[in-house]
Order: structure tokens, then sequence, then C-alpha cells
């Protein structure tokens, strides 16, 4: 099987982590190498970007939208850890959200246009083989947030999720022409969100 590049999208709380783990042990159980990503990155970049998500540095939404656009020019080009290394590599790259996060997260404070025009050379030069989106209602996954027992992150209320999933299915339409997007319920036990991601994985 060819390396492919799998995201996995959706609001806080929607198994995100759970299910790439998932999504790896069976990839990795039929004999394939997978690398496990995220946005932001672990590069400065993303470092920064993680202190103003975690309200310790206050930024312009703006500002925050361009440096997630940055982030993500240095997670496809880094010279050892990029997405287009890892790939020329003969992994899989199944990674944590990509640019349909940042439409959805960053367009309630900027410009749609303006954070796609951001975002377009991501687009051109690396769109995802497979998108899958876990879509869940934000009350539920506020519920799970408050589960973790952890505090809480900048879009982390239920009136910023509801905007934001609203924001992810216009995103779709809008941006995501030629790609190839899978929506599944995530409010399944972890379980059946598996086979439904592994349903769609092992027919691409």
């Amino acid at each position: 099987m060819q390396p492919r590049f799998i995201v996995i999208e959706g609001l806080d709380g929607s198994g995100k982590t759970t299910q790439i783990e998932m999504l790896k042990d069976r990839l990795q159980g039929r004999g394939d190498a997978c690398y496990l990503t995220a946005e932001p990155t672990e590069l400065p970049t993303g470092k920064f970007l993680r202190s103003i998500m975690q309200k310790k540095v206050d930024a312009d939404p703006r500002t925050v939208a361009a440096l997630f656009a940055a982030d993500r020019i240095e997670h496809l080009f880094h010279p050892e850890e990029g997405l287009l290394r890892k790939l020329g590599e003969g992994y899989h790259v199944i990674a944590s959200r990509y640019y349909f996060s940042s439409l959805a997260y960053q367009s309630e404070f900027a410009d749609p246009g303006w954070i796609a025009s951001l975002n377009s050379l991501a687009k051109r030069t690396l769109p995802a083989d497979i998108t899958i989106f876990l879509d869940l209602d934000p009350e539920v996954s506020m519920q799970r947030i408050a589960a973790r027992g952890e505090e809480k992150e900048l879009f982390e209320t239920k009136e910023k999720l509801t905007h934001v999933r609203e924001s992810f299915h216009l995103a779709f339409t809008h941006f995501g022409e030629g790609e190839n997007i899978h929506i599944i319920d995530a409010s399944n036990d972890p379980v059946t969100v598996a086979d439904a991601i592994w349903a769609v994985v092992d027919q691409a």
C-alpha cells in the first residue's frame, strides 16, 4: 500500500487521540509503518501557539490564524520531521488536525477567504489522501472535556464549539473541492467509530 496522508479532524473531545492510536495499531498490525503527528506541532511555531491556546500568552485572533498557517508550512517542509519527508520515507502519516481546523476555529474572528489564502500553499502541496471528521454534538463534546478534569483551553466552551462544528461543515463545502472527506458519527463507542474509520482507510 502506497504511503497515505490521513487527517483526523473533529471537535475537542471527539476522540481524535484514541482513534489515531487505534488506526495506527491496525495499520501496523498488517505490517505498515506509521508516523503520528499533530497540529499545533512540537516545532518552535507550534510551541508558541500552544502557549496562546493555553491562555499563557495573549494574541490577536488574526495573529493566531497566521501562526497556524506558518506552523503548517513548517510541518510540511521541515527537513527531519516534515510531512513530505515522512511520506517520502514510506510512512503512513496520521495527523491530528490540518488546514480544515484553521477554517473552522479561526473563521469566527478573521475573514474565511483570507484564512483560506493563508493555507493555499498547504492545500496545493499536500491535500490529505483521506480526511476523517469525527462529528459530535457540542454538548457531548463539553461533557467529555469536563470528564478530563483539565484546565479548559481557548475554544472549549459550548458556544464556541457549536460555531466550530458549523464552520467545519462549511469549510468542507467551500474549501474541500476534490478532497476525500468522510464524516463519521463520533458519539458511538470507540470500537464502532474505529471500525467505521477502518472501512474508509482499508478501501482507499
